[in-house]
């Protein structure tokens, strides 16, 4: 039986944690930061620094075209393979740049280049390079997928179990003031703007109100309900949903 779960979670809920325990329970791959790394290695740019760039730049303001400039190092030009051509266009101040901070030939800084422009033209649909990196994990099958969207782009697919875990502000501040040894200030104001972001990426690449309670099968209120117990209610609802699927 091949089992998969999307996991949306408030800050403070203890969603991270009830997500990994039921990884463990029911063995299944975790995919949190995982599927920016498998998008960034999609883009041509494989190394953790990029990673943590565009786990950074989902959060702000203006979020593909932030993401864009945190996969692009170089400005795109487009790539010709004639010299010939390209000598008619006007990128000479790009070229002289890279010569000099590369220390490279006119060749070489044309091909880095020309090279940069593929890598950008890879990376300028972060939002179907996300599709693509959750699409392949869920057919990979047996997988917890936490956050990036995984309930809006699986909705359609069979067997797929939504999860969202939500507590109260005052619970969740509670949680983080313990837990990070700040004060109720600093953990109210992290929760607002955690929660105004994860907002914004659902609104933003997929158009859907993120607190919408028909995206999800579960929602599950970490004020009344353990860690412990919410990891027994997931996996006894994706046991019983794979056994559904087994019924003729």
């Amino acid at each position: 039986m091949s089992i998969v779960i999307t996991v949306s979670r408030q800050l403070g809920s203890q969603g991270s944690y009830i997500a990994i325990a039921v990884a463990q329970e029911l063995q299944l791959r975790y995919l949190d930061r995982e599927v920016l790394q498998r998008t960034a290695e999609l883009a041509g740019y494989p190394d953790a620094e990029m990673v943590a760039r565009l786990e950074e730049k989902e959060r702000v303001p203006g979020l593909l075209g932030n993401i864009l400039a945190a996969l692009e190092t170089m400005p795109p030009v487009p790539a010709i393979p004639s010299a010939t051509l390209r000598e008619g266009y006007a990128y000479d101040n790009l070229v002289a740049m890279l010569m000099r901070r590369e220390s490279l030939t006119r060749e070489e800084a044309w091909e880095r280049l020309a090279a940069e422009q593929r890598r950008a033209e890879l990376a300028a649909d972060y939002p179907e390079l996300v599709r693509r990196v959750i699409l392949e994990s869920a057919q990979a099958g047996d997988a917890i997928i936490v956050g990036r969207g995984g309930q809006v782009l699986l909705r359609e697919m069979p067997g797929v179990l939504h999860i969202q875990v939500i507590a109260s502000e005052a619970v969740r501040a509670h949680r983080l003031m313990h837990r990070m040894g700040i004060d109720e200030k600093e953990a109210e104001q992290q929760i607002r703007q955690s929660d105004k972001e994860r907002a914004r990426y659902l609104k933003h690449f997929h158009g859907v109100n993120w607190r919408d309670p028909c995206l999800y099968d579960l929602v599950l209120n970490t004020d009344k309900i353990p860690v412990d117990l919410a990891v027994r209610m997931i996996c006894g609802a994706a046991r019983g949903l794979g056994n559904l699927a087994r019924l003729p």
